[in-house]
Order: C-alpha cells, then structure tokens, then sequence
C-alpha cells in the first residue's frame, strides 16, 4: 500500500455533498497523510470548499494536502480513489426541464431519477462521467470510483462501461433504518435489516430485532397516522404489497401512476411538505439556495462536524487504502460480464443496490436474494428505464431517448405518445449545450395517427369475420337452391 494514498473529489463545489464529505475523509485513520485533490468547474464555488478543506485539514491532519484544480485529467491522475459528486449544467439546467414538463402537465416532486427529467440529467452527466471513468483506466486503472451522482443507475452503468471498479452510494437505506427504529421505538443499534433491489425503490425485505421478527409489529404500527406522519405513499405501498421501501415517499411518488397523475391522487397522497410529496419540492429547494446562497462564501467560520456521518463513503475509503473490512450498500451493475445476475429476478443490464464488501483495494459483490417477484416486477419498469437510458447515451440514439420516457409509468399515464415525442424533441433542444453532439438532434417527428371518420374502418383481415362470412354464402346460396326445387 502506497503511503500517500490520493483522494480525487470531481465536482467538488457540490453544495450538498462538499462540507460534508470533506469532514468525514478527514476522519479515516489510513488517510492521515496524503493528498485530497478537488476538482470542479464553478471556481468560485470550488475556492470556497476548497479553503475550508485546508484549513479543516490543518487542524485535524496536518499530514494531508490539499490542492484545487479545474482539469479532471489531472485530478484523477494516479489516484487511488475517484469520488464523483458533479451535476452538469446545475440549477440552470433543471429549471429549464422543469418549466418545460410542467408546460406539459407532468407533476413530480423531485425528478432526479426517472421520467423526462432524470433522463435529461443523465443525459448531461454522461459526458463527464464516462470521461473521467476513461481517464481513470488509463491514468489510475487499480482506483476506486465511489459515485454520488444521479440518476445513479445510469451514472453507474456509464461508469462500468468503461472497464472501472465503480460502486454507487446513497443514503436512503440508512435514512429507512433511522425511520423504521423511530417508528418500533427501538434502539438502532438493535435494528437489523436486509435490503435488496434498486437506487431509490430499494426494499426492506427482512426487519429483526432482540424478539424475532418485527414486521408484522411494523405494518401495525404503520397503521397510525400520526406515526407514519407524512410518509402515505410508502405506507400505501406496504399496505399493497406487503414489503416498505427505501428513499422518501416524494421519490416513489415519481416512478409509479398511482400517487400524482391527477390533482386528486396528490392531495390523497402528496399534501405533505417536501419530499414527502410536494409537488416540486426538489425544484424549490434548488432556487432556494440558488436565491440566498449563489456565490457567497457559505463556509465562512465553519468548523469541521465533531462527529463521523452515516454516510458509506468514508468507511468504503477506510477499507479500500486501508486494513479495515467493510459490509455496505451499494450499486453495481447486475451482470457486468455475462455472469449470473446478483439479483436474478432482473434484468442482467439493471444496476442494482445490494450489500458489497470491500477490503485492501478489492471489492466483492455476494449473491443476492431472490426478490418476491412482485418487488421484482415493481423494481423492473424503473431498471429497464435506465438501461435504455445509459444506451441512449453511450449509442448516441435519441430514439432509445424518447423509448425510455415513453416507458416511464407516470409519464405514460399522464401524456400520450404525440405529447411524449414532443416533450422530448423540446428537451433536446433546452439542452443541447450539454450534449454531445450525436445528441444534439432530436427524435424524428410522426404523423397523426388518428383514425378519420370519413375512412372505412371495421376488423379487416380477420380469420373469425372471413368464417362467418364464408358461413352467410353457404347459407344464401343453399336457400337459393332449395327455392328453385
């Protein structure tokens, strides 16, 4: 093990993600010395997070040094880890898709990950992450990519294309086990889960604590509204389908029909604040910031946190350039080569959140659990959405653009397939300055298909009409000649 291990933050003016990480790597024993190099595009943004991480590791490791760059190339350069927290074209961007799905009744609460606007993010990801996963395998080929970035499934895929180690990591499953203990009032650390299916609709397929099984204690518990709170539609979904779900319920809400397609199911489902439901919640979060913070030196007097985050990323850190042994959730691609599914009950191509393990520079992906294949069938239509997604982007294909908006569920239920094409040409061109340039076209225009009264219309070409019809003949003409006799 080399004994100045390189960290490289790509996308490090993240305002979500910046502070926050910096604080826990400075916490991992094995990165005592060593280089954290940050690298991102908003350079004022960049200065600011990057001053606040010398000035934290000069307090708490002097040993590590910290530098700023604006050339991913070079960040990446003989690293041992890669961290990708970046988001093409920012608040700008997503304002823009937002205001055009809403011009098209689409109403969703957060549109990170499905539908005409997590297609379109990863679309304007796709560029940066499967370069800097090209870089890697030429500059850093043993490294680590450890992904924050969204749409996660399609980021992972693009990655992974490359030929990279690559894991993806989310917060949603450690932010259900905090909810789920609020809920059975037991001591986290009493709490064991298991959890298996993808980013954002991850199920909490088995729930134990000193008594056995609490499941059944759970679905009763759940029952309460003032217990659930705000949280109806994965209440909803536990309800139907027996299991809960990670992630918040303003996630879910986007990836089915049954919750927001009409002003009705919203106020049933959705009347609560925030990612609970809100319709553009996310949207509204980001002009927030946008508003109060833009360029200003939001760290200013900032100390780092006094104690380590929840968050996986340090302890992946802390097992792949150190000694440790470490069981997180991650996302990885199903089937990277061919080989039998982690999780057999989807598709080969999906990526899928499921324990990994990491020790010494090697990470190791265990058979996962067979889904009851109703998780399996509710997890399948979001898959294979991002499937053709990464395709889309690594084909260069607006066709397979427009197919996988066209797939998604609470898209189709609100809009008909005119409407979706059009939506999407309109995307392509609010976004085109992100887009490589095989995407820089749109999806072909289509003729009306609507059938016009003035046309003869009935069932043509049907064996059934061609038998009775046949039979009448028969009919007629044996009368005919019974008549003449």
């Amino acid at each position: 093990m080399e004994t100045r291990p390189k960290i490289a933050i790509v996308g490090a003016g993240s305002f979500s993600h910046g502070k926050r990480l910096i604080d826990d790597l400075l916490t991992v024993d094995s990165f005592a010395e060593g280089d954290l190099v940050l690298m991102g595009n908003n350079i004022p943004r960049l200065e600011i997070v990057g001053a606040y991480a010398k000035n934290s590791a000069g307090l708490l490791r002097p040993g590590v040094d910290v530098s700023i760059t604006d050339t991913p190339s070079l960040a990446i350069d003989g690293a041992d880890i890669v961290i990708t927290i970046f988001n093409v074209g920012g608040y700008e961007a997503f304002d823009r898709d937002y205001a055009i799905t809403r011009g098209y009744g689409l109403d969703v609460c957060i549109g990170d990950t499905a539908g005409p606007l997590g297609a379109f993010r990863a679309l304007r990801n796709g560029p940066v992450m499967l370069s800097v996963a090209e870089d890697m395998k030429r500059t850093c080929p043993d490294a680590l990519m450890i992904n924050y970035v969204n749409p996660m499934a399609p980021m992972v895929s693009i990655a992974s294309s490359a030929g990279i180690s690559c894991v993806g990591i989310c917060g949603g499953i450690e932010s259900t086990n905090d909810y789920v203990a609020e809920v059975l009032d037991l001591p986290r650390d009493e709490l064991r889960t298991d959890f298996a299916g993808v980013n954002h609709l991850c199920w909490l397929l088995d729930m134990e604590g000193p008594d056995g099984d609490l499941y059944p204690r759970f679905r009763e518990l759940m029952k309460d509204p003032e217990l659930r709170g705000d949280e109806a539609v994965r209440f909803e979904i536990l309800q139907q389908f027996g299991y809960f779900a990670s992630e918040s319920s303003g996630h879910i809400s986007d990836f089915f029909p049954y919750f927001r397609r009409d002003a009705e199911l919203r106020k049933r489902y959705c009347s609560g604040s925030g990612y609970s439901g809100a319709s553009g919640a996310y949207h509204r979060l980001l002009k927030f910031i946008q508003k109060r913070i833009g360029n200003a030196d939001y760290l200013e007097g900032q100390l780092p946190a006094s104690t380590r985050s929840a968050d996986y990323g340090p302890a992946i850190v802390e097992a792949w350039i150190g000694k440790e042994y470490r069981k997180v959730y991650g996302n990885v691609m199903n089937s990277d080569r061919g080989e039998r599914p982690i999780l057999p009950g989807l598709p080969s191509s999906a990526c899928v959140e499921v324990p990994v393990e990491i020790k010494r520079r090697e990470m190791a992906v265990p058979p996962g659990p067979d889904l009851p294949l109703t998780l399996a069938a509710l997890c399948t239509p979001l898959a294979l959405q991002h499937s053709l997604v990464s395709r889309a982007f690594l084909e260069q294909n607006p066709e397979m653009v427009f197919a996988a908006i066209a797939q998604d569920q609470l898209t189709s239920a609100m809009l008909d397939l005119p409407a979706i094409r059009a939506l999407t040409q309109s995307l392509f061109e609010a976004n085109a300055e992100w887009l490589p340039q095989g995407l820089r076209g749109s999806p072909r225009s289509t003729s009306d298909a609507g059938i016009r009264p003035s046309r003869p219309s009935g069932f043509r070409g049907s064996p059934e009409l061609d038998l009775i019809r046949s039979y009448e003949r028969r009919r007629k003409q044996s009368g005919h000649t019974r008549n003449r006799d």
